[in-house]
């Protein structure tokens, strides 16, 4: 029996927020750990450079072949976690999307006073769904968005804009459920403008 088109759509959405997650990590665990690591090999041989003279060619040589390892595990963390704000910060990033957009002549106002500290993998989730929101709000003609962000224990998201009303709900039904999955809930208020809020609550430990 066939599955019902919403059951293969959450599935599909838990699949593609775990494939995120995982990448995410891998690209913080290169950037963290294995990216200190060759440096410090580097530097071991650079000092056994000095104390051994004689060995100074053979040192250079494998030299050579660790700084070009330490390259590539540069360039592989930025693919597999190519998010601003898992690079920088999700404050970054959203200040970041409003520079860029202001290139477009679209306004887009950020008021940052959350004092919680997202992980790198639940900043990405949160990012995307900014980004998604702001982009659909420009697709239906807004010239003003303003985002703002409170929240200490958790993180809430405001985003505000003047552009027509029609469809966004259903515009952003994918972010909606792949937002979900991670445990981020998006909502959608059409009044006087549009207003969507992200909610993300950060989840206790249960420590024994």
């Amino acid at each position: 029996m066939a599955k019902p088109k919403e059951a293969e759509a959450d599935e599909l959405a838990v699949l593609c927020v775990r494939a995120r997650t995982t990448l995410v990590r891998a690209g913080r665990l290169l950037h963290d750990d294995v990216g200190p690591l060759l440096s410090a090999a580097g530097l071991r041989l650079q000092l056994l450079r000095m104390d051994v003279p004689a060995a100074a060619d053979q040192v250079n040589e494998v030299l050579q072949v660790l700084d070009q390892a330490l390259e590539d595990v540069r360039e592989l963390s930025q693919d597999l976690n190519s998010s601003p704000a898992s690079r920088g910060g999700f404050k970054n990033a959203l200040l970041q999307l409003a520079e860029r957009y202001a290139q477009t002549g679209l306004r887009v106002g950020v008021k940052y006073s959350a004092t919680a500290i997202v992980p790198p993998e639940v900043a990405s989730m949160l990012y995307d769904a900014v980004e998604r929101v702001v982009a659909e709000a420009v697709r239906q003609r807004a010239t003003n968005v303003d985002i703002l962000a409170t929240g200490n224990r958790g993180l809430r998201l405001h985003i505000a804009d003047d552009g027509r009303k029609q469809g966004r709900t259903r515009a952003l039904s994918i972010t909606r459920r792949l937002a979900r999955e991670g445990g981020i809930t998006v909502d959608l208020v059409t009044g006087k403008s549009t207003i969507v809020s992200i909610r993300y609550a950060f989840r206790r430990s249960t420590r024994r």
